[in-house]
This record gives structure tokens, C-alpha cells and sequence, in this order.
């Protein structure tokens, strides 16, 4: 699939039609120590590199029960730390022959393959999105490095990286009802994937940093995430896309409340809670 046209985030196709986003985080870690990181990157404590055999499974899975879906992202963490990172992305592609498939990053790795030919080829042949997030460079620079090579369409500039809102307020006692699920809309139209599991939101997916790292309970319950199995099903998928227990470890009202600038985490359990 080559990119007739630069690849466009449709935000409000994405957050309120009917369309699956799914995004597979491949790797925790990551070479930024962001404050108040939403995949709770600072936290982690080892690499946890997904297996190329499992990502394949679990990617032919997805397209048997979502073969729709409009674009299949890899995340982390930083993905591109993961050795087999342009793999895994052919797998993809070759699964998902008729979806978009991106690769979310904060750009810091990009420089190394500036002169990588092959690097290139393959993402302009394969219709390759790199959705970045310019915290050390600014847009220009990344047009530049993506236009020289005849890949201006792949690239797609995320976010200015100045600032971000707090999204992962951890709490007690909140409450759990459809009305603020719907309210919450930060990840309803996404299908977040991690270790094997489907998740509604990055905060159920990563609450498992957050307690390894802090000695925390946050309570995941089967209820809050479904298995990637043979018996998966879109229906499934979308009977899961709803409340579930976690949300009521989630304080709602804090999420767009608190604005972040890009500073570098103090991993302090208030970055990510109000304990």
C-alpha cells in the first residue's frame, strides 16, 4: 500500500464512528522519561520485547475478527527500541493488507536511519505511518528527513510535545456507569493491546507498572480486559466496549483539569494518582 496522500488523523471519526484503531504496545520501556506518561513508560522495569511468534497470533486473530479495522498501530513505550520493530511491522502489513499501519514515536531514534536505503523503501512500499510527537525536534525538521526521502505522505505529526493533559488519574470509590464511560470518549474507538489482552483504556492496560513500581493494589479483574484467543469475535469486541470494574479506580473529573508541560517524570505516585 503506497500512500497517495498524507495520512490524516480523523479525530472525530476516530473518537465517535463506528471504526476500530488498534494499538498494540510492544515494548514498556522507553528512551524518554516523560512526567506523567499515559502508558506509564518511566515506570517500567524491564523491556518485555514481544515475541515475534505471539505478535503474529495474536495479530491474525485481531484481523479474523476485526479484518475492517482503519489503522494498526505499534506503541510502547518507544516501539522503536524493540529490535525486531520494522518485523513486526511487516507482519502487519502483510496481515492487514487493507488497513493503514503506523508506528507511534517520539522521533529520537528516527536520525540513525537517515541514510538507510532500505529503511526508506521500505516504508514508502509498504505505506508506513510514523505518527510523531515532536518533543526534541520540531515539525520542519521531520518533513525534511520524511520529504528528501519520497515519504512525506507516511508522515504524520502528532502532537507538538510542549504539553499534555493528565490522563491517568488513578483513585477509590468512583463511580462506574455507561454515562461516564461515554463522557470519558479518551480511548472508546481504540482497541489497546498488551501481553495477549484487549483493554479499553491505557490506564487498566498499564495499572500493572504502577502497582510493581509503587507496592500499589489497583485491582484488575478479568472483567476489565478480554483475551486474544481463537474465540474471539467482533462481537466480543464490541459487547466488551463498554464500563468495566477499573473504571471506578479512575477519577474522571481530574483527567483534562490538569495540564502537563514536558518535563522529565519524578516517578512521585501523583503523577499518575491522586493517593
Amino acid at each position: 500500500m503506497k500512500l497517495a496522500a498524507r495520512y490524516d488523523f480523523d479525530w472525530e471519526r476516530i473518537r465517535d464512528k463506528d471504526t476500530y484503531h488498534i494499538e498494540y504496545s510492544i515494548t514498556d520501556i522507553c528512551n524518554r522519561n516523560c512526567a506523567c506518561c499515559s502508558h506509564l513508560a518511566p515506570l517500567a522495569l524491564k523491556d518485555n520485547f514481544v515475541n515475534e511468534k505471539e505478535f503474529e497470533k495474536v495479530v491474525r486473530i485481531l484481523h479474523a475478527a476485526a479484518p475492517d479495522t482503519h489503522t494498526f498501530w505499534l506503541t510502547g513505550g518507544e516501539p522503536t527500541l524493540h529490535p525486531r520493530f520494522t518485523s513486526l511491522l511487516e507482519i502487519t502489513r502483510n496481515i492487514f493488507e487493507d488497513s493503514y499501519v503506523g508506528i507511534y514515536t517520539n522521533g529520537t531514534t528516527l536520525s540513525k536511519y537517515a541514510s538507510d536505503e532500505r529503511f526508506w523503501r521500505f516504508t514508502f512500499e509498504n505505506g508506513i505511518v510514523w505518527a510523531v510527537t515532536c518533543y526534541d525536534r520540531d515539525r520542519e525538521y521531520f518533513e525534511r528527513m520524511f520529504g528528501c526521502r519520497g515519504c512525506l505522505n507516511n508522515l504524520a505529526v502528532l502532537h507538538g510535545g510542549k504539553r499534555f493533559f493528565n490522563l491517568v488519574n488513578y483513585s477509590k470509590d468512583e463511580p462506574v456507569t455507561s454515562e461516564k464511560y461515554i463522557r470519558c470518549g479518551w480511548e472508546r474507538s481504540k482497541i489497546n493491546v498488551r501481553g495477549g489482552r484487549i483493554y479499553n483504556c491505557p490506564s487498566a492496560e498499564f495499572a500493572e507498572l504502577f502497582n510493581a513500581y509503587f507496592g500499589w493494589d489497583l485491582k484488575l479483574t478479568d472483567k476489565d480486559y478480554i483475551t486474544v484467543d481463537e474465540s474471539l469475535t467482533r462481537e466480543k469486541i464490541d459487547a466488551f466496549r463498554r464500563e468495566v470494574p477499573f473504571c471506578g479506580q479512575c477519577d474522571l473529573d481530574r483527567r483534562y483539569s490538569r495540564i502537563i508541560p514536558n518535563t522529565p517524570s519524578k516517578r512521585r505516585k501523583s503523577e499518575w494518582s491522586c493517593f
